[in-house]
């Protein structure tokens, strides 16, 4: 049997030994570009230990097959060795793929080992190298030998790594409302920088407000959850860390959704009562607000209980311990699968769908974001620009920086590109997270080219980065702008590319992949993904073929508000089914090629409707406008069967038989097959899109059927 661990160090060395049977049953397999750290090698030298090194690039494949059957035919486990690449923190493996992929289609059978290396506290805890308080060896089941015998190992791995972290130490019985005490008395001095008003707010006095303003949310219900409708800032954390001590169940309310959408978002919850502030309301006014007995305004309400109440809880923190404070202010001690708070999800192809996300979900989802930063407590400081109804925004711009003790600069407006360069540059903020036109609109702004300097983690989520944008930064200003694959099922993302780390000089250590262009990036700490054909949960038997893409984790939701699995087909055991179409590159990146729905199926092949919409943009010699769509391709059924293509277009007041020449030439000039031109082109004033900026794709479809007299169901 070839046995295949994620890393080894020498504790885990030690492990192996002892699981398999002794040294006299182990053989170590060492490749020469990856030697193993100081403290394998001298052990593998005092213990005289058998096995051979071995040289992909001098010696052959086969070559060092043979040497490994032999060592199998001797009655030994062969154990490959792996050393320490360079990498992201907290990443899946150390084994490169060219390493990995060795063993693809050949006789060896193959058991995959997890080693999971994890601490007891927040900073670190998940961790790839010592010192850790905690090692877990999983060994995943044996794997036959065959095709893609490397991809099938690293999602046994992704697999193991789920399971283990249910059992962490800090997830096993996890009270998130006094973690997050403990938190903040910890770090008192930790700062809220309000980039509207350029207040401080310490964090020992958001403890305090949050504490005064428990009693006021229970004064003013008795529903188990609340509706919050505040952008980034002082109150917006306030009301989200008060919900949380008061065992109330937060739910954000997105406040660009439309009259109905809303209504919804009441009806799914149950919200009978809302927190807001009288200054956001006003700005607000397009949003269609409840009644004014409905809103709980929390700026009147901190501003009745007066300064010197707020400095009493203030000076009583000082006194008193975690445990002493929240006894002494009823603060809750709710169970780990409690309900916590509720977001939405955005609608793409029906109505918004609340996720219930548990206090397990919301500790998990921080311990994996910051397991994959390289960033120091109490120097670096984070710009909170995305509201709390976004995972981005509840996991990166709350919970992150409370838990973590870090320093955060809020701002409620993610596209003031002017602004945001100023709060960029002025508190040398090291961390962002924006949309990709939040983030475009910064780069528009930027004065000079040192303005992001200071930026380590540029982070787009919540939509498909242009590739236009990514160029742009790295251009005019050296930045790397990195791509996360976020969905409200999934905290805070799924997966997410970053910076690659800083070569050695004085090794020759190799480099796995952190990043690459078309790319999402590896699946966070945490997160199994899964890639299926369309219309089945079975494994694909080729992952690194499109299919559909799956989730699984402890940060990954369930079910849906008010929806049994039994109703979803998007729950499958405790995988999700995202809806969109991707695969695993061997390297263990993840890329995301659009939704299930954006793709027509046609005999063998997949047509993607968003590559096929930049190619008409291409063939009718347009430019695509960012702030309004000029065409959209949607799928109909055909009256003969199966599907057909249809192009709606504001570039058309009529159609001329000339404009589907001018199609089908376009396409094959591009060396496509026929079947990409669109059947049909459907002259309209508009292109409908969501409040997130994205097509809306319903809408089009049943416009399209509609002026094609087609009956759907």
């Amino acid at each position: 049997m070839l046995v295949v661990p994620n890393r080894v160090d020498l504790p885990t060395m030690l492990e192996l030994e002892k699981a398999l049977g002794g040294k006299a049953r182990i053989a170590w397999m060492v490749e020469s570009t990856l030697m193993p750290g100081e403290a394998v090698m001298n052990h593998l030298r005092q213990s005289q230990a058998a096995g051979f090194v071995c040289a992909i690039n001098q010696q052959g494949r086969d070559f060092i097959l043979t040497k490994a059957r032999q060592q199998i035919e001797m009655g030994r486990h062969v154990v490959l060795l792996p050393g320490r690449p360079l990498q992201a923190p907290a990443s899946l493996t150390d084994i490169p793929a060219n390493l990995l992929s060795l063993f693809d289609g050949s006789p060896l059978h193959a058991m995959p080992v997890y080693v999971g290396m994890y601490n007891n506290y927040f900073d670190a805890a998940i961790t790839t190298r010592e010192p850790y308080d905690r090692l877990h060896l999983s060994f995943c089941p044996p794997l036959r030998a065959g095709h893609q015998l490397g991809a099938r190992i690293q999602a046994a791995w992704m697999s193991a790594q789920t399971a283990q972290l249910e059992q962490h130490p800090m997830l096993e019985h996890p009270c998130l409302p006094q973690l997050l005490v403990e938190a903040l008395l910890r770090n008192p001095q930790g700062r809220l920088l309000d980039g509207v008003d350029d207040s401080t707010l310490h964090y020992r006095d958001i403890l305090s407000a949050a504490v005064m303003a428990t009693g006021v949310l229970e004064q003013h219900t008795g529903n188990t959850r609340m509706g919050i409708i505040l952008p980034p800032g002082k109150l917006g954390t306030i009301a989200n860390l008060a919900c949380l001590l008061a065992g109330i169940t937060a739910v954000n309310i997105n406040y660009t959704a439309t009259p109905e959408q809303f209504a919804h978002m009441v009806q799914q919850a149950g919200l009978t009562r809302f927190i807001t502030d009288t200054r956001f309301t006003n700005m607000q006014r397009k949003f269609s607000w409840p009644p004014s007995r409905d809103l709980i305004y929390l700026d009147q309400e901190l501003a009745e209980k007066g300064p010197w109440k707020l400095k009493a809880w203030s000076t009583l923190s000082k006194l008193r311990t975690p445990q002493q404070l929240m006894q002494h202010a009823s603060i809750a001690t709710p169970e780990a699968e409690a309900e916590a708070a509720i977001i939405f999800t955005g609608g793409t192809e029906d109505k918004p769908l609340g996720v219930p996300l548990t206090h397990r979900m919301l500790l998990a989802a921080a311990m994996s974001l910051r397991s994959r930063l390289e960033l120091s407590p109490g120097h670096d400081i984070l710009l909170s620009v995305l509201p709390a109804y976004t995972p981005a925004g509840l996991i990166g711009g709350f919970l992150l920086p409370l838990l973590g003790g870090f320093d955060m600069v809020t701002y409620p407006t993610a596209t003031a590109g002017k602004r945001l360069c100023t709060l960029v540059q002025e508190h040398a903020v090291a961390l962002v997270t924006n949309t990709p036109a939040g983030t475009r609109a910064m780069l528009k702004a930027a004065k000079t080219p040192n303005t992001f300097a200071q930026l380590h983690y540029c982070l787009s989520a919540g939509a498909k980065m242009p590739a236009s944008l990514a160029e742009a930064a790295r251009q005019h200003f050296g930045l790397q702008v990195l791509e996360c694959y976020s969905t409200a099922e999934a905290l805070p993302f799924a997966a997410a590319a970053m910076p690659a780390p800083a070569a050695d000089p004085d090794t020759t250590r190799p480099l796995l992949p952190t990043a690459r262009k078309g790319c999402i990036g590896a699946p966070l700490p945490g997160v199994a993904v899964r890639i299926t054909g369309l219309y089945t949960p079975e494994p694909s038997p080729t992952p690194s073929s499109p299919g559909l893409v799956w989730l699984k984790g402890p940060a990954v939701t369930r079910r849906y508000l008010g929806v049994s699995n039994e109703d979803s087909p998007r729950m499958h055991g405790n995988w999700f089914c995202t809806g969109d179409v991707g695969f695993m590159s061997p390297d263990g990146l993840l890329t995301i090629l659009g939704r299930k729905v954006r793709f027509t199926q046609m005999g063998d092949q997949m047509i993607p409707h968003v590559q096929l919409e930049e190619l008409l943009y291409k063939i009718f010699n347009v430019s695509p406008d960012e702030n309004e769509r000029k065409l959209a391709v949607v799928s109909v059924p055909s009256r003969t069967g199966g599907e057909e293509l249809v192009m709606l277009s504001t570039l058309h007041k009529e159609v001329a038989p000339a404009d589907y020449l001018t199609l089908r030439y376009g396409i094959t000039n591009m060396h496509l097959p026929g079947s990409w031109a669109p059947r049909h082109i459907i002259p309209v004033k508009y292109i409908p899109t969501l409040p997130n900026g994205k097509l809306d794709y319903q809408t089009c479809f049943l416009g399209a059927c509609r002026m094609l007299k087609i009956k759907v169901s």
